[in-house]
C-alpha cells in the first residue's frame, strides 16, 4: 500500500472515532505513544521482532520540540500505535509538556502461541527475558534488549482447554 492510500486509510478509521466518540458522547481510547530516541531503529525493531509493519509518516506540525512521529494503525485493537522522536533525549520523569512530568513506559504485551518459539524468534534479535512468572496456566514473561530500547515487553503463554 502506498504512503498516500495508508494515510488515507488511517484517516478513515481515524476521524470514525471521532464521530463515534461525539455520537456516544464518550471518550474513545485512541492510541498509545512510546517515546523512543532513535525512529528508524525502533521501527526496524517492531518489525524484525513482532511483525509491526508499514509505519506512516504524517509530516505536518508537530508538538514543541517534538522532531518526528510515526503512526500504525493496530486493526484489531481499534486504535493506532504512535512513536515520537524528540530533539533531546528523554529521561526518567521526562517532562510531556502538558503538566506534571510522568515516568517510562510500563510495558507493551502480545499473546503468544508458544512461549519457546517467541523467544527462538526473539533471543537473536537481541531481546532477553528480565523477569519471569510461571504457573500451571501461563507464563508470562518481561523482555528488553540488552541496550535499553525504551520498549519493555510482556509475552503471555496462556495454557486453554479448547
Amino acid at each position: 500500500m502506498s504512503e498516500d492510500a495508508g494515510m488515507s486509510a488511517l484517516m478513515t478509521k481515524y476521524l470514525a472515532q471521532a464521530r463515534r466518540s461525539k455520537r456516544e458522547d464518550r471518550m474513545i481510547f485512541n492510541h498509545i505513544c512510546i517515546r523512543v530516541e532513535d525512529m528508524d531503529v525502533t521501527e526496524k525493531l517492531l518489525s524484525d521482532s513482532f511483525g509491526l509493519e508499514g509505519f506512516l509518516r504524517p509530516g505536518g506540525e508537530t508538538f514543541s520540540e517534538e522532531k518526528e512521529f510515526r503512526v500504525l494503525w493496530l486493526d484489531e485493537h481499534n486504535m493506532y500505535l504512535e512513536l515520537s522522536q524528540f530533539e533531546k533525549d528523554q529521561a526518567i520523569g521526562y517532562d510531556t509538556g502538558v503538566g506534571q512530568p510522568i515516568g517510562h513506559l510500563s510495558e507493551i504485551g502480545f499473546f503468544v502461541p508458544d512461549m519457546d518459539k517467541a523467544l527462538a524468534h526473539l533471543k537473536p534479535l537481541g531481546w532477553q527475558v528480565t523477569s519471569t512468572i510461571d504457573t500451571e496456566d501461563a507464563r508470562m514473561y518481561k523482555i528488553d534488549t540488552a541496550n535499553p530500547s525504551g520498549i519493555p515487553v510482556e509475552l503471555i503463554d496462556i495454557q486453554l482447554d479448547d
